[in-house]
């Protein structure tokens, strides 16, 4: 009798025991994700004065969380540096990482990556000043080149079609080749800007359908013409002669310190000046102090948004990579919240899309 006693009491106290940690396991479960995240506009902004965080990465997080099973909630810590923010997940001091991130080799040596949710890479931030000539630019550009031999094909093949329907008897051009040609052409330059003198004047039905076609296409023509030297006079008067990260090599470059960008342009033989944020390397740039600021697309293109600073983009993104989620080594959530996050890219247009397009737009 007393050994049945023991066995059913035996039997209570790993039920009672495994009950409770079914329920701690459920309430675990259930707890809001702690997720630690650093400055990076416009994935990570943080109001300092109220506290409040908003961002692409922000809304992005909230939504993987809402996919879980069972749905959780998100508390936030917020870090000063990547360093800081890096240390903190590495550690599990928060359940995992957010901000942009970027893929490198020497992080995913001690952190473990979601996939990527977001692909980009480094662009430079310039002074719009060109050192060249403007003028002489502006007469050998491509574009305005290809428009004047536009022109003097469309001059030369129009000139001879009408002295050919023109020449004869009552003719209006003259029959020799060199005098007729010459005539037609003026006669073609005066249609097109719709000027006509009336020296010369088409009798022919044919040369008149002729006439109709030169002064429609001389308008289109002459936009063309016109577009292209204003879009070389713009051109030369925002950019500067930096127009590729191998420009940069030993002059001095400013960089946000912890970065990739440090990295990239230690390696690329840049001379680095190092700031804390963002804004500062901005304006290191606008007072002359430096000649670029290398920086991820995204955030250089939301803070000259902000406040241009006076400054461009050169717009030929290099070192491309994706950001991604961190967290400690072994995660339990890791796979969890990546299955949320694929789950998000799903279906047309997809939650991540219309997340994606709402922060940045159509790209």
């Amino acid at each position: 009798m007393n050994k049945v006693l023991t066995a059913c009491s035996t039997a209570f106290v790993v039920m009672l025991l495994a009950g409770t940690n079914a329920l701690a396991d459920d309430n675990e479960s259930a707890a809001p994700l702690l997720v630690g995240i650093k400055s990076a506009p416009p994935f990570v902004m943080i109001d300092e004065s109220s506290g409040r965080v908003s961002g692409f990465s922000i809304d992005l997080i909230r939504l993987v969380a809402a996919q879980m099973s069972p749905p959780r909630l998100v508390d936030f810590q917020v870090h000063r540096t990547i360093d800081e923010h890096l240390d903190a997940v590495r550690s599990g001091q928060v359940d995992l990482g957010i901000a942009a991130t970027s893929f490198t080799s020497e992080r995913q040596k001690t952190l473990d990556f979601s996939v990527p949710f977001y692909q980009s890479g480094l662009d430079i931030a310039v002074r719009p000043e060109g050192q060249g000539t403007v003028v002489w630019d502006v007469l050998t550009s491509r574009k305005l080149v290809n428009a004047v031999l536009m022109f003097v094909l469309f001059l030369v093949v129009c000139a001879h079609a009408i002295w050919l329907t023109e020449r004869g008897e009552s003719n209006t051009f003259d029959d020799s080749w060199m005098a007729g040609v010459g005539q037609a052409t003026w006669w073609t330059i005066v249609t097109m800007t719709t000027v006509g003198y009336g020296d010369f004047v088409p009798r022919k039905p044919l040369s008149r359908l002729l006439g109709v076609l030169v002064i429609l296409a001389g308008i289109v023509l002459f936009g063309v013409v016109v577009g292209s030297v204003s879009s070389a006079i713009t051109v030369q008067t925002l950019t500067s002669d930096i127009q590729h990260p191998d420009d940069l090599r030993d002059k001095t470059v400013v960089v946000v310190q912890e970065t990739v960008a440090e990295k990239v342009m230690t390696r690329r033989g840049a001379d680095i000046m190092r700031v804390s944020n963002l804004e500062d390397a901005l304006q290191a740039v606008e007072s002359e102090e430096v000649v670029a600021a290398v920086h991820d697309f995204p955030q250089l293109r939301h803070s000259l948004s902000q406040n241009s600073h006076g400054l461009v983009l050169v717009g030929r993104l290099f070192s491309i990579r994706g950001y991604g989620i961190t967290y400690p080594v072994g995660s339990r959530h890791r796979k969890e919240i990546n299955v949320a996050l694929l789950e998000l890219t799903e279906g047309e247009p997809s939650p991540y899309r219309q997340l994606r397009e709402r922060w940045f737009g159509v790209e």
